[in-house]
């Protein structure tokens, strides 16, 4: 018997021994490392898993049988087993979390509780009402899982349920729930009988002499076999034959009886192929690529993109697969919208992998690159690192300096950049990095040379056209004079001379775009009678006010509640101003929502559009809102950050930054370098001739601060040389390497005493001045669960291994001189953002 070594996807250490028998391996003779099979795990659960190694010679010892091989053949390729091995090792977490974030979820069925009832049962006393309706749904409807029956039942059912099966009214049992299901259509095939006889054919046909419609749907359907290149064995899509000879259901129904034509169905792809552009071909000639890793440095984003497709062209004219990683895609109807572009030059070599395909369209394209050996142009987002490419031979990743390539809030805790870059080094593809304002840590080592810097003026001259082109002036608008003056109205943010000129843009058939980097109506509620802010119960952090909801939100953990009309801490209704009575809770501060509302008061004859991650919500708004868009009706467009990747570039004759604090945020190393690099790239996308230049215009509280002053000269060359001095200085990135260890629990006293252990062994393993002690963060209580941080720096020349060894001993000697600190969360953030 076969002993295997399988990936379970959950955040479990290591990985778990099962035993293959002989019975399964004989149904599936290509079963190998990278087939799924379902395991029994953890009492009657089952899972999906991915067998990692295969040990054929091994001695199987009280191992578990798996249940069932699911895959025929490999569908994970060995490449791709060794990426999710070093993710693991790097970002330290375990293969299941890098399992379960890899594969769409629809190719990891697992098991679910079925709930049916016990034949028989009677109750020897008077039951709840909650639990005979649940006897009685169960009784109608049949077996079904918890989550069904609490859907027909409209309520929790967790107590009533446990009692019934305590009782022994209720029995439970396992059973695997497949996600994903083929495509199925209705194709016709001619009976055996007459596939290969024909003389049994003619004799079919002289015997429906008196069915003419009959015969003339039976020529119809043979006639299309041959014109499809099949012979007498092949099959027709129903639909292709009822177009072929419309209005003739009936007699297809009379040729099904009589066992003529049999109704099959037949997996389907669910993938559409993208017709090549049929327009003048506009691929610019590139360089081929001569170094490993090369950074497009570029001034103008129509230069990035030509430049980028015209790699991909060239690589795709190869035979090559190219793997385009983008921080944000747009369904635009547009067809000259970029996305539309790549999709045209790549044709049926086309592959989407983001969220805005379905989750079967996702498993499908997963299963067809898995195996495909021809050209592929494959589009997405962080996520599509993971999709395999047998041929890779260039990897793009646009806008690299943008933070969505981290994935932040759960593990893998990932860079899609530094991710890509080793997967790159390990197929031996090239890695072309493109952005407008670089990141620091990629600029560093272009600077350094260890990527190729490419900068446009390397590249064939602008047109004339482009050459006249300008960046529009930074002029800035003083807001804490303006409300010296009482210029600016008490709850408003929009000063006079702001609205005058959003007027005089629209009145000049312009449009207008204004950035208020800020979720919400108000970012905290306060009682002016105590001086107390409403908080979250499970996070100390304000609750942010959601005037569209009507409630307040807590953007950490999702707690949401209505406005009270008192305090909770004081009582307080009301309280006495001098301009009189005003409610005692009042909304400080100026969100997009604020801004929005303000707009429609000042300028209620104008359209507003909105955008923001609320309006982003989900695919039907945000395809809504892209339609919006592109229909071009709004005069005024209101965003946070999401504005500066949507289609919203022509015609703009204003943009103007509601509150550059906003812009600002919490204070963080990189926070300068975040806002100058969102300002600049609303600047560089706006560049137009002087005649059509925009205005560009910042409020602010702080016209002297050196920020403002560095944008406004605009030399990102020059602003970034000094954040990189300020950081070798101070050792930060990217001259030292970052990890965060965060240490989560419910008993404080616990997390502060495991906190400080496991810092003491990293201080042993470690060189002791790159290990702080345990520090409480600026969020010390999130999603009821207090935070520890210890904080672990590494000089970027030297390996990380040596730090990867220290992280797994460290946190074995604290389980085993802590065994309580098993209660714990603990992970780790490697290179945070």
């Amino acid at each position: 018997m076969i002993r295997v070594e399988v990936i379970i996807p959950l955040a479990l250490d290591g990985l778990f021994s099962y035993a293959v028998p002989e019975a399964l391996i004989s149904e599936a003779p290509g079963f190998s490392v990278g087939c799924r099979v379902v395991v029994s795990f953890g009492g009657k659960r089952y899972y999906t898993g991915v067998v990692f190694s295969m040990d054929k010679e091994a001695e199987v010892t009280a191992c578990k049988e798996i249940e069932q091989i699911l895959d025929s053949a490999p569908i994970i390729p060995e490449a791709t087993l060794k990426q999710w091995e070093w993710m693991a090792y790097y970002y330290a977490c375990p293969l299941g979390s890098i399992l379960r974030d890899a594969l769409p979820s629809g190719l990891l069925p697992e098991s679910k509780t079925m709930l049916s009832l016990v034949e028989g049962f009677e109750a020897e006393d008077a039951l709840p009402h909650a639990e005979l309706l649940i006897l009685d749904t169960l009784a109608e409807k049949g077996a079904m899982t918890t989550e069904q029956l609490e859907r027909l039942v409209g309520r929790r059912l967790t107590r009533p349920l446990l009692h019934l099966i305590e009782l022994g009214a209720v029995h439970t049992e396992e059973a695997l729930q497949p996600r994903y299901r083929p495509k199925l259509a209705r194709y016709l095939r001619l009976a055996p009988e007459y596939q290969e006889d024909e003389g049994a054919l003619s004799t079919l046909f002289d015997g429906l002499s008196r069915a003419p419609r009959q015969v003339e749907l039976l020529m119809a359907f043979l006639e299309a076999l041959r014109e499809t290149g099949q012979d007498h064995s092949g099959a027709l899509h129903r639909s292709v034959l009822l177009e072929a000879v419309p209005k003739s259901e009936a007699q297809l129904r009379a040729l099904i009886e009589k066992g003529v034509l049999e109704q099959v169905l037949e997996p389907v792809s669910r993938l559409r192929a993208v017709e090549p552009s049929s327009r003048e071909s506009s691929i610019a000639d590139v360089e081929p690529l001569t170094h490993p890793v090369t950074l497009y440095y570029g001034h103008t984003a129509e230069d990035k993109e030509r430049y980028i497709l015209g790699q991909i062209a060239a690589t795709l004219a190869r035979g090559g697969q190219v793997l385009y990683l983008t921080s944000s895609v747009h369904s635009v109807p547009s067809a000259a919208g970029f996305m539309q572009r790549l999709a045209e030059i790549a044709g049926a070599n086309y592959y989407p992998y983001h969220s805005l395909i379905g989750e079967a369209v996702r498993v499908e394209t997963y299963l067809r690159l898995s195996k495909l050996d021809g050209p592929a142009l494959v589009v997405g987002t962080r996520s599509a690192i993971y999709v395999p490419l047998p041929r890779l031979s260039l990897v793009i990743i646009d806008e690299e300096q943008e933070y969505l390539y981290k994935q932040q809030l759960v593990a893998p805790r990932y860079h899609a950049r530094d991710v890509a870059l080793w997967r790159a080094h390990q197929s031996g593809a090239q890695v072309l990095l493109t952005s407008l304002t670089p990141s620091a840590e990629v600029l560093f080592h272009a600077l350094r040379g260890k990527y190729q810097l490419l900068r446009p003026e390397s590249f064939p001259a602008k047109t004339s056209s482009q050459s006249q082109q300008i960046l529009p002036t930074i002029e800035l608008i003083d807001l804490k004079r303006l409300r010296q003056l009482r210029e600016v109205e008490w709850g408003h943010t929009l000063t006079p001379y702001l609205l005058e000129e959003i007027r005089s843009t629209i009145a000049r058939g312009k449009k207008v775009l204004l950035l208020q980097n800020r979720r919400g109506y108000a970012p905290y509620v306060t009682c002016d009678a105590c001086q107390t802010r409403l908080l979250c119960p499970n996070c100390d952090v304000s609750l942010t006010y959601h005037r569209t909801r009507a409630a307040l939100l807590c953007h950490y953990c999702g707690y949401t509640a209505a406005l009270p009309e008192a305090c909770p801490s004081c009582g307080a209704i009301e309280v006495t101003t001098k301009s009189g009575l005003r409610p005692a809770l009042r909304q400080v501060g100026y969100g997009i929502e604020r801004v929005e509302e303000e707009l429609k008061e000042k300028l209620p004859a104008y359209e507003v559009l909105r955008i923001d991650s609320d309006t982003f919500s989900s695919q039907k708004k945000r395809m809504e809102l892209l339609e919006q868009i592109e229909s071009g009706s709004a005069e005024i467009l209101l965003g946070t950050q999401l504005i500066r990747n949507q289609p919203i570039w022509e015609g703009i004759g204003l943009i103007a930054v509601v509150q550059l604090d906003a812009v600002l945020g919490v204070p963080d190393f990189r926070s300068e370098e975040r806002a100058y690099q969102l300002l600049h790239q609303l600047r560089l996308r706006s560049r137009a001739p002087r005649e059509d230049c925009p205005r560009y215009l910042i409020q602010t509280s702080s016209t002297e601060q050196a920020f403002i002053k560095a944008l406004q000269v605009g030399d990102y060359d020059t602003f970034i040389n000094e954040v990189l001095a300020e950081r070798e200085a101070t050792n930060f990135p990217p001259f030292t390497r970052l990890t965060h260890l965060w240490l989560r629990g419910k008993d404080e006293r616990l997390l502060a005493s495991a906190a400080l252990v496991l810092s003491q062994y990293l201080k042993g393993l470690l060189p002791n001045e790159r290990v702080t002690g345990p520090q409480i963060p600026d969020l010390a209580r999130l999603e009821g669960y207090y935070q520890r941080q210890i904080v672990i720096r590494r000089p970027f020349q030297q390996s990380y291994r040596e730090e990867r060894a220290a992280f797994a001993s460290a946190l074995q000697q604290l389980r085993l001189s802590m065994p309580e600190s098993k209660r714990l969360q603990i992970y780790f953030d490697v290179d945070p953002l």
